[in-house]
């Protein structure tokens, strides 16, 4: 591909490794390292993306940005910034001076690189779609008002489309209620320009008041004061009529009305009342517009977009949070029937489940692979199950034909859950808790790369409370003593994990 960028950071390595990898990718590049540069550049270079930190020397990122987003003549310019943080207010900041996008820091740069290509396809694309708005204006004089809304329009559904598609892609990801309502309300501001935004909603259908659980814009200690009662006249009017309330402009019953005052004074413009299948499940509120001008028909239609969207969304992740709180339920049952019957690691599965989670979250997994290593750590022992219990619990030496037994316990756990489909991307840990990396592991021999992460850190923590804990044939170890054995079996456990483990251990968050 081809065109100008535009990269702006004081960093000069940042600078040099992504100018060579668009360079090679074939884009013409200039370079500044600071904001009252990057302006005067962008004036000279007219480039046709930008890459920009948000932290730089004279003028900020934002003010660079907002610079350059307020000019008509550069609106259409894409503006990707770069960000120690993307989940703090500074991608709020980013998205309300006109960013099409935030990256984190430390980056990869194959990212920039697909980016870069991906921003300017579309912006090749609105070009296309420019030059034949100005052929069909051309053909079209007569009928210039009839064009102009078909302009519109066309705007409107793509970026209809274009919020649908991102969205969906969000929600699909997002299963931690927290983190949606943290992404919904950055689309709002984002797509809307608007100043504020607030989301209430209900833990259970059996709570009687929509309480608040995420927004920004207005202080968050005066929102968690507020609450809003199922059988509220306000939320009455709602629910008898739906869509979108004008908190400003409708009258409505004398007591609906001294809500709706009550929340347009504190800031907001507009409520929506979240339904699903006939049950109100929460409240959105919307703030005014950051240019102080009116929501036109395309932001309320918009505006109900994405509320009928976050509507889903969460009743989605509400319905995930339940499931999983049966799965935890089914798991605590499973683990405590394994314990009942080897008593003499009582306390052991839930040790385990604490370091491997501590060290999941430690080695960087995501918080889904955290949960899958959460689960294969608890259900690492079920297949104790199938053992005898005077093999489990014999005080002396095991025989050659009991080894062989006790070590048969993780293929029978990984028979025990293949059939349960909530658990079945925790069956490798089950099954593969005793591999070790030199390959004298069982059941399958695996070797090195062979063993997943996640069974790795199972293996490391189920091994590290076995040594530290008491025993039927021996003392526990002290934790240094713990760690000093698994560094002498370097050839057998991960040394990376290991060290994850004692930096645990010297914090203070793992102790006894």
């Amino acid at each position: 591909m081809n065109g100008n960028i535009l990269v702006v950071d004081d960093d000069p390595n940042v600078v040099e490794v992504i100018t060579e990898s668009l360079n090679r990718e074939g884009y013409v590049t200039e370079s500044a390292s600071d904001g009252e540069d990057a302006l005067l550049k962008f004036e000279r270079f007219d480039p046709d993306l930008v890459i920009l930190d948000v932290h730089i020397p004279k003028i900020d990122g934002f003010q660079v940005c907002s610079h350059i987003s307020s000019n008509e003549k550069n609106y259409d310019t894409p503006v990707v910034m770069i960000s120690d943080d993307i989940l703090s207010d500074s991608a709020m900041e980013g998205l309300k001076c006109g960013a099409k996008e935030i990256i984190k820091k430390p980056f990869s740069i194959d990212e920039i690189v697909a980016k870069t290509n991906s921003y300017l396809l579309q912006a090749d694309e609105k070009k296309v779609i420019k030059e034949k708005n100005i052929l069909l204006k051309t053909e079209l004089q007569k009928g210039r008002a009839d064009y102009d809304d078909v302009h519109r329009e066309l705007k409107r559904k793509i970026l209809n489309l274009r919020t649908l598609f991102d969205l969906s892609q969000d929600l699909n990801k997002l299963r931690d209620p927290q983190e949606l309502i943290h992404v919904l309300c950055l689309t709002f501001i984002g797509q809307l320009g608007i100043s504020s935004v607030a989301i209430f909603n209900a833990e259970s259908l059996d709570t009687g008041k929509l309480t608040f659980a995420g927004g920004t814009g207005i202080q968050e200690n005066v929102l968690r004061t507020l609450s809003f009662s199922r059988d509220s006249k306000l939320i009455e009017y709602l629910v008898s009529n739906g869509g979108v309330l004008d908190l400003g402009v409708r009258d409505i019953s004398d007591e609906a009305t001294e809500e709706k005052k009550f929340l347009f004074d504190l800031g907001f413009k507009y409520c929506f009342l979240m339904v699903v299948k006939s049950n109100h499940i929460g409240v959105i509120l919307a703030g005014k517009k950051i240019n102080n001008q009116e929501y036109s028909e395309n932001d309320l239609e918009m505006f109900s977009f994405l509320c009928h969207s976050a509507t889903n969304g969460l009743a989605n992740s509400k319905l995930y949070s339940e499931l999983q709180s049966t799965y935890l339920s089914t798991i605590k049952v499973l683990v405590s029937t394994i314990e009942a019957k080897d008593p003499y690691t009582n306390g052991h599965t839930k040790r385990v489940v604490k370091f491997a989670k501590l060290l999941a979250e430690k080695v960087g997994l995501s918080k889904k692979d955290q949960e899958i290593v959460s689960f294969g750590a608890a259900l690492h022992d079920i297949g104790k199950l199938g053992v005898y219990e005077n093999i489990l619990n014999k005080s002396s030496e095991l025989t050659e034909k009991e080894w062989k037994v006790i070590k048969s316990h993780p293929e029978i756990g990984a028979n025990i859950v293949k059939d349960m489909k909530f658990l079945e991307s925790a069956r490798d840990l089950v099954r593969h808790h005793h591999e070790r990396l030199d390959g004298s592991g069982y059941p399958d021999g695996l070797r090195g790369e062979e063993i997943s992460i996640g069974a790795r850190i199972v293996a490391i923590a189920d091994s590290f409370d076995a040594m530290t804990s008491d025993r039927p044939y021996r003392k526990a170890l002290s934790y240094l003593e713990g760690i000093s054995q698994l560094k002498k079996q370097i050839n057998k456990f991960d040394k990376e994990i290991i060290q994850h483990l004692v930096d645990l251990i010297e914090s203070g968050t793992i102790h006894k």
